[in-house]
Parts: structure tokens; C-alpha cells; sequence
């Protein structure tokens, strides 16, 4: 058996929160003003998207691998409700909808993968 996650359906939520994952990482890795600007205003330096983007990264690396699984999932948890966390300190509401996707998708896989 391969450890890396299967192609089935079954691992659907799995490889659809890894792409998620990976795509919040370029976005941040891009480090464009809008986004160094976010990222000061919730209170980070202008150059914690890099810090965020390979976090992100590698939780969508781990998340694919079967043995890594668990700490892939535990790191996108952290990552995510730190995320709303910094948007909910700073009363930016409109902004928890993207954080709060990606980690209702992560509990997802984790509970199809825990099936």
C-alpha cells in the first residue's frame, strides 16, 4: 500500500484541503502590498506571508502523505484558528469566511480519514 493519499473518492476531502492548502500558500508567497497589508493589520510583520505561505505549505505536504497525515491536519488546525483568531481581534468579520472554510475542510478529511 502506498502512503501516499489515494486519488479515490474517499480521499476526495483530503487532496481538495491539500489544494486548498497549497494555493493559500502561493497566494501568500506572492507577497504582494495587499497582502503584506493584512498581514500588518492583524498585528504580524509585513514579512510573516512567507512564514504563513510555507506553513501552508508544508501542512499541504503532510496532509498528502499517509504516516504525516495527523500532523499535517494538527498544523492546518493551528494555522487556521490562529487566522481567525488575528481577524477576530482586529473585528475584521467579513475576512473569517476564508479561515473558517479552510478549516471546516480540514475537520472533514479528518473525520473521513479517521472513518
Amino acid at each position: 500500500m502506498s502512503n501516499l493519499i489515494s486519488f479515490s473518492l474517499g480521499d476526495a476531502a483530503t487532496l481538495a484541503t491539500a489544494a486548498a492548502f497549497h494555493l493559500g500558500s502561493v497566494v501568500n508567497a506572492t507577497a504582494r502590498k495587499p497582502i503584506r497589508d493584512e498581514f500588518v493589520r492583524y498585528g504580524f510583520p509585513w514579512w510573516w506571508c512567507w512564514v504563513t505561505a510555507l506553513l501552508e505549505f508544508v501542512t499541504a505536504a503532510l496532509l498528502v502523505v499517509r504516516p504525516t497525515f495527523a500532523f499535517g491536519a494538527a498544523l492546518g488546525i493551528c494555522i487556521m484558528v490562529a487566522a481567525i483568531f488575528a481577524v477576530v481581534r482586529v473585528r475584521d468579520f467579513r475576512h473569517i469566511p476564508p479561515p473558517a472554510a479552510f478549516l471546516l475542510l480540514l475537520l472533514i478529511a479528518v473525520f473521513v480519514q479517521a472513518a
